[in-house]
């Protein structure tokens, strides 16, 4: 019996970002990565994570909900262990390039809407900087 090897998509979601040069940078690292670089706004925020780096279409209706405007990169489909995850945050941050929230997608977050897991991840930022203080 062959084992089942589930890809997940090579994928990075962008939420909110809007600096070109840092734009124009994170494409030429998705595009070295060979990841898939989605923008994604309101109109994604009741789609599944999963979906979503699917390049599946977003529902007809977005859920009447606000997430906090912080920016957000969400990677799918990058390795740790073969390092090609930290090559990219380096080739990010070697260009300058600064998201507050950063995260990999799980196969629990995949299932998540986008609005779920932004706010997810701005709580835990906001855990974490009120930590700092």
């Amino acid at each position: 019996m062959k084992a089942h090897i589930v890809r997940e998509p090579r994928c990075a979601l962008v939420w909110n970002y809007h600096d070109e040069s840092g734009l124009t940078a994170l494409r030429r690292a998705a595009g070295d990565a060979h990841l898939t670089l989605r923008p994604v706004g309101n109109g994604d925020l009741g789609a599944t994570v999963g979906d979503l780096c699917a390049g599946k279409p977003t529902p007809a209706a977005a859920p009447l909900i606000s997430v906090p405007d912080r920016p957000a990169l969400i990677l799918s489909g990058l390795s740790h262990q073969t390092g090609e995850l930290g090559a990219f945050l380096d080739q990010l941050q070697a260009a300058g390039v600064t998201l507050p929230l950063r995260a990999m997608v799980t196969p629990t977050s995949k299932g998540w809407t986008l609005a779920q897991l932004l706010l997810e991840l701005n709580s835990e930022h906001d855990a974490v900087q009120g930590n700092k203080a």
